[in-house]
């Protein structure tokens, strides 16, 4: 799983900067970096992926971000890992402050 949620992360990040998004997304940028860096411990993998995808649900939200259909379907993938960290896997954190990560 570990594997999976880094290359996830490392491709979503790839794609943002490939697509020219402008400044509206570097918040979710540098927090796709910090995580990416952090993904080893394959125990804090779920709970970390699960803010990270609360993150850019609240910033996508708040900002009225949209995101391609690739990036899409990275999201709901990196989604699907974050579920696995169960009810307590945000641990209640501000969601939009990246400082979290």
């Amino acid at each position: 799983m570990g594997n999976e949620s880094k290359r996830l992360v490392h491709d979503l990040y790839n794609s943002l900067v490939q697509s020219n998004t402008g400044e509206e997304m570097e918040d979710i940028k540098e927090v796709l970096l910090k995580v990416y860096k952090r993904l080893n411990d394959s125990k804090e993998n779920p709970p970390m992926i699960n803010r990270l995808i609360n993150f850019i649900y609240f910033k996508a939200f708040t900002e009225k971000l949209t995101f391609s259909e690739e990036q899409d379907e990275l999201i709901r993938q990196l989604s699907g890992i974050g579920q696995k960290a169960g009810l307590n896997g945000s641990y209640r954190a501000n969601y939009g402050d990246k400082s979290q990560f």
